[in-house]
């Protein structure tokens, strides 16, 4: 009986042994992808992690959340730049191995100037008649993308598991790829600092540290309408509505001018003991909170002249720069970003602004 049963279990797996044979040669399963997108991942919708570092270590981790994709597990990345990515790892074709010739100079450049790309997807196993099986987030793809070539159309790269190194490129597009493969987390950072439409904005506290009675408090009181407070709270009823509706509806979509990088810590502290003169937090209807401490940038700027900071007392005789000036968001003192004036010029009005002149 034993035997029997032995016998059954052993022509079980050669059946489906054989099956899974004929599957995978007609197509079924395993069905190869063509040679001219071996480095390309068609299926972009379910990339879940995209890992690009160079050869000294400095990476850029982005990784798909249901609200967007974040750098670092941690700041949110900027929307365009993460597509134009999905759509170069779409896009990448082969156009040709590099001559046997050139291979030992292609690939010592290759070790030294190359940047590795891991890519990540909700990937199946195998699947059998279209249905997936063994489903979970798989290392799908990993290539090293190479300086341009000569015509500075296309790029040196290879394949994980492909002996030769090659020449990839995109159909059309008349330039290199490597601008796409950031490894900078700071390349990825979204500019966003408010993207609140007035219709969801539920108040706005403005705080004035220069001048405090010039700071004021908004509060929504229906569909487009607001009350408007001074410092003491008080309501005032008489102010100019169309500028109030104005300056609320800036804050749909507003953007810092650069990420500020090389600035040493004693410098940054500086800044952000002397020199803040205006806090913005805005809450939207479901009670998220968005705060922005704003700090005036000294002209000229000492804070990156090595042999005077520490100086405070020049900090109070030099006039601050008329066109830019320093924040942070929602606290995060790590990072200080540059910002206009001009970009910001409704959010930096006074009360006296929105009052009507008698």
């Amino acid at each position: 009986m034993k035997k029997k049963t032995i016998y059954i279990i052993l022509a079980a797996v050669l059946l489906v042994g054989c099956l899974l044979l004929i599957l995978a040669k007609t197509g079924t399963i395993g069905k190869k992808e063509p040679m001219s997108d071996i480095f390309a991942v068609k299926d972009t919708n379910n990339i879940t992690k995209i890992f690009i570092a160079d050869m000294n270590g400095e990476y850029s981790l982005l990784t798909r959340r249901d609200d967007g994709w974040y750098v670092q597990d941690s700041v949110k990345a900027m929307t365009v730049k993460v597509n134009d990515l999905l759509s170069t790892i779409h896009n990448v074709t082969l156009r040709q191995t590099v001559a046997k010739t050139a291979q030992s100079n292609i690939n010592k450049m290759m070790s030294v100037n190359a940047v590795k790309v891991e890519i990540y997807q909700k990937a199946p196993k195998f699947k059998l008649f279209g249905i997936p099986f063994f489903t979970k987030e798989r290392n799908v793809k990993t290539y090293y993308m190479g300086p341009s070539t000569m015509d500075n159309i296309a790029n040196y790269a290879i394949l994980e598991g492909f002996d030769e190194p090659c020449i990839v490129h995109i159909p059309g597009f008349r330039g290199f790829l490597t601008p796409f493969y950031a490894f900078n987390p700071v390349d990825w950072y979204s500019c966003d600092l408010f993207s609140t439409k007035i219709t969801r904005i539920q108040s706005l506290l403005v705080e004035d540290f220069e001048n405090p009675e010039e700071s004021f408090y908004v509060e929504k009181s229906g569909p487009r309408f607001f009350n408007l407070y001074n410092i003491h709270k008080e309501l005032i009823t008489d102010y100019d509505t169309a500028k109030l509706l104005d300056m609320l509806a800036e804050y749909r979509d507003k953007n810092y001018e650069v990420y500020v990088t090389g600035m040493s810590d004693r410098a940054k502290d500086s800044i952000l003991r002397y020199n803040h003169f205006k806090t913005i937090t805005l809450t939207d209807v479901n009670g998220e909170k968005t705060t922005l401490d704003m700090y005036r940038k000294m002209e000229p700027d000492p804070y990156y002249l090595d042999a005077i900071i520490g100086r405070e007392d020049l900090v109070q005789e030099e006039p601050y720069n008329r066109d830019k000036f320093y924040a942070v968001l929602n606290g995060n003192t790590k990072d200080l970003v540059q910002c206009q004036y001009y970009h910001f010029d409704r959010q930096n009005q006074p009360l006296s602004n929105f009052l009507k002149q008698k």
